[in-house]
């Protein structure tokens, strides 16, 4: 048989291919710039200053903060604006015997001094003063025949886009019996903003979105278009700045260390106005950086910490200026995420055959973003297609024999699939397709915790030391011996505190118990003394029941509803914490741990202030709750809700009781939750 090394060649490329691939994975720092690793200790917020650099091809713009860039497209044409009635005013009458025009406008009989001068609000280049008619007076009419003045003002010359300025054309005369209208024209977009059959004062709110608008009065014959100044009484020309502002951010997520492009536009020049185009990050309530001039803003920035950063842009007095004085405009805020993943993996059975559910949860929605998520075993190998959409990835693995495997999470981009007109390329086709490239953060490595199965319930568990009494048999024989049993410290309003006799007989029986505190008013879960008020409560129940430092006690937190405001804050998760930790236990948290929850929004608030809390801390989610009248026998596979941001679901109320026997709701949580075994 003839050697032909050619042939092989399709096959030497995919071994290389795989080869490389696994290197790549495995050979990633576990920490650092762009790489998230649950084993070390997170930085304090302080290290998390942002990066700002130029955009790729921009140059500084001058007289601006660091990595600006600056342009001054000439700015687009301005749309017509919206005219309205003043508030508190009523249309002006019509006149008979002139042409009906749609204008929402006000009169009254107030007069103008001659001559005219022009409002002191406005910024008015042009005219200084009235300009009188080529033609006869008499021809507008015998009410303004014997020489007339217009002045034209408005209360304010910079509005931010869709607000209102109030514009007032005064008449030296009525024009009420006369052929002429007093009639008020944006110059800029030729349209009628407001027009007057009567009296000698008109008055007009008009709304515009952008841009500069110039305006004019007019004493004219009623008309939709304006006059030529040889035809009419011809007010001072004013204008009036309505200043828009957009804010882009893009891509919407990037790794940590790695920079996005920011951008903000508005159509006009804020160095005309004395102003500067100002970034802001709202999360730390810190500036960014700011342009001096131009109608547009960029800079690229980054972040060293995983974390979610709401940015907004300012039309500013200065670079010095605060959300709370000296903005003139406003963008929408946006909010880019720095990226982090979680992996959480479980198992009920350790050993060789035994099925491991494999979680991977990102800290932002990867759907409209270039990235998915992989899940990797200790080889590198790469156990599911990477998942575009939503926050979540999850697969499962049997377990072979030998040392229990560790497994990890990525986020990264599907790379382009390769050309496939070559056997090489087919070969390669399904390989590319799953090898994330581009890797954005990195999990720290996990190994399986095992699942354990217990319950909670208000009621006691039993009445005697043996547990053959009350709930524990029914517990036992209709759903399944329980490893854990979730029960309240003291008394509350409506269920007793666990008693010795539970505790014995959770000994004796060689079950765990999950402390929960519930003793408080369940709408009273804001400000950190409160929060840390109850952590001492429950500490001291604690102590005098026995239990030993370092286990979990957990926080009851309900969700909003008519019994439960559900109205919890930062402040008061910090402040559980700190109550807690200084009492030497593990502080727990159970609510609703979507993401987005009043619940989450507040973890996820106190998390970004001190990333300790979710360090140390764990959670237990009853979200999402099922009805599915599950057995530890047929339980679900392990999918709590996740916060979004960083924590441990470490528990998970999967089922509610719905008031039958048993009467106790089902969990699930993981062995790494420190439960207390008396």
């Amino acid at each position: 048989m003839l050697f032909r090394p050619a042939s092989y060649l399709p096959l030497l490329l995919v071994a290389a291919f795989m080869h490389l691939s696994v290197i790549a994975l495995a050979a990633a720092p576990a920490s650092g710039l762009g790489l998230m690793s649950s084993s070390s200790s997170a930085p304090s917020p302080s290290d998390d200053r942002p990066t700002l650099a130029l955009p790729s091809g921009g140059k500084p713009c001058p007289g601006s903060g660091r990595g600006a860039a600056c342009d001054a497209t000439p700015a687009p044409i301005p749309t017509p604006g919206q005219p309205s009635l003043p508030d508190g005013m009523a249309q002006c009458p019509a006149d008979p015997a002139k042409p009906v025009l749609s204008s929402p406008a006000a009169c009254d009989p107030v007069t103008v001094s001659s001559p005219a001068s022009p409002a002191p609000a406005s910024q008015a280049p042009a005219r200084p003063s009235p300009v009188m008619p080529s033609v006869p007076v008499s021809s507008l009419g015998t009410a303004v025949a014997q020489g007339s003045n217009l002045s034209l003002s408005a209360d304010r010359s910079l509005r931010r886009s869709g607000e209102a300025v109030l514009l007032t054309a005064t008449a030296s005369a009525t024009v009420t019996g006369s052929a002429s209208a007093i009639e008020i024209f944006d110059r800029t977009t030729s349209t009628l903003a407001g027009a007057c059959m009567q009296a000698s004062r008109c008055l007009v709110n008009y709304s515009a979105s952008s841009g500069v608008h110039s305006f004019t009065a007019f004493i004219t014959p009623p008309s939709t278009t304006a006059p030529g100044v040889e035809t009419a009484i011809v007010s001072n020309d004013i204008q009036v700045s309505w200043l828009d502002l957009s804010l882009n951010a893009g891509p919407t997520a990037v790794g940590p260390g790695k920079a996005l492009q920011i951008s903000a536009s508005t159509s006009i020049d804020v160095g005309r106005l004395g102003f500067v185009l100002l970034f802001w990050d709202v999360t730390t309530g810190k500036p960014l950086t700011y342009c001096g001039s131009g109608t547009s803003c960029s800079t690229m920035l980054g972040y060293p910490l995983a974390g979610s950063h709401d940015i907004v842009a300012f039309v500013a007095d200065s670079a010095s200026t605060t959300p709370a004085s000296g903005v003139n405009a406003a963008s929408d805020i946006k909010s880019p995420t720095w990226l982090a993943i979680t992996l959480a993996a479980s198992t009920t059975d350790m050993q060789g055959g035994g099925t491991v559910y494999l979680a991977a949860t990102a800290n932002a929605d990867l759907t409209n973003t270039p990235w998915s998520m992989g899940i990797y075993d200790q080889t590198g190998k790469q156990l599911v297609t990477p998942c575009k959409s939503g926050r979540v990835c999850t697969t499962q693995v049997t377990l072979g024999g030998g040392p229990t495997p560790s497994f990890s999470a990525a986020i990264g981009a599907i790379p382009t699939p390769p050309k496939t007109s070559t056997t090489a390329g087919q070969l390669l086709k399904n390989v590319a397709q799953v090898a994330l490239v581009n890797i954005q953060a990195r999990s720290g490595s996990v190994k399986p915790s095992r699942l354990l199965w217990g319950v909670d319930s208000c009621k006691r568990i039993t009445g005697d030391a043996a547990g053959a009494s009350g709930l524990y048999p029914e517990v036992n024989s209709i759903l399944g011996t329980p490893d854990f049993w979730g029960r309240y410290l003291t008394d509350t309003g409506n269920c007793p505190g666990i008693s010795s006799t539970e505790v014995a007989a959770a000994a004796s029986h060689h079950m765990g118990i999950l402390p929960i505190y519930n003793d408080y008013d369940c709408s009273a879960v804001s400000g950190h003394d409160t929060g840390q008020g109850y952590a001492t409560n429950a500490a001291s129940a604690a102590v005098s029941l026995g239990i030993p430092k370092g286990t979990v006690l957990v926080i009851d937190i309900e969700p909003p509803g008519p019994w439960c405001s559900g109205g919890i804050d930062a402040a008061f998760v910090q402040g559980w914490y700190d109550g807690i930790i200084a009492a030497g236990y593990a502080p727990g948290y159970y609510g609703d741990g979507t993401a987005s929850s009043t619940f989450a929004s507040a973890w996820c608030s106190a998390v970004a202030d001190s990333p300790k809390v979710a360090k140390d801390s764990y959670l237990w989610s009853f979200e999402p709750s099922l009805t599915e009248g599950y057995t530890k026998a047929w339980s679900p596979v392990w999918q709590p809700n996740q916060v979004g941001c960083a924590g441990t679901t470490a528990a998970w109320q999967y089922e509610l009781s719905a008031g039958g026997t048993p009467d106790v709701d089902s969990d699930e949580a993981l062995s790494k939750m420190p439960l207390w075994y008396p």
